[in-house]
């Protein structure tokens, strides 16, 4: 019997950060055995995390997710390598600037946006093609996205409650 596998979009990964919700335990719950991270979900994390404009919480929630998804990942090779082996194992005020901003500077950051956006898009159609490929589930809160894993048949998981994830079947 093949084993239970979950597509795991971006901002699923933002969740451990900003609800304190252990994703890969909570999939484990749900029964999953397997949580795929695709290379282009790992690199839009790490835009984002380093991403000059986002704000404190959301850039550490970005990192957390980075940190848990190498950790995990060096856990489970870890786990595969002794399984193979058979070993176990306040000042007052604030600071004021003034910036000019160019038409030309102002085209530039829409072109930025724009090029982010089509990033985001190329991830989840990957993540679609993946996920019928593999016929596995996706773990995504994107609304758009998990109605077009919806209308193509495949089941997602998502955050419920903001402490919990639900599975909603194909």
């Amino acid at each position: 019997m093949p084993k239970k596998e979950v597509i795991v979009d971006t901002n699923a990964l933002l969740l451990p950060g900003e609800f304190g919700i252990d994703i890969f335990e909570e999939l484990a719950r749900l029964g999953y055995e397997r949580a795929v991270v695709p290379r282009a979900v790992l690199n839009e994390l790490d835009r984002l995390r380093q991403h000059p404009r986002l704000k404190g919480s959301e850039r550490r929630a970005a990192s957390l997710g980075f940190s848990l998804v190498l950790e995990y990942v060096r856990a489970s090779a870890s786990s595969a390598s002794s399984a193979s082996t058979g070993s176990s194992s306040g000042g007052r005020g604030c600071t004021v600037t003034i910036k000019e901003i160019n038409e030309n500077e102002e085209e530039e950051e829409e072109r930025e946006r724009e090029r982010e956006r089509e990033r985001v898009s190329e991830t989840d159609a990957l993540i679609l093609e993946l996920a019928l490929k593999r016929r596995a589930a996706v773990l995504t809160n994107d609304a758009e996205l998990r109605r077009e894993l919806s209308e193509a048949g495949v089941a997602t998981v998502y955050l419920r409650g903001r402490s919990r994830l639900e599975e909603r079947s194909r």
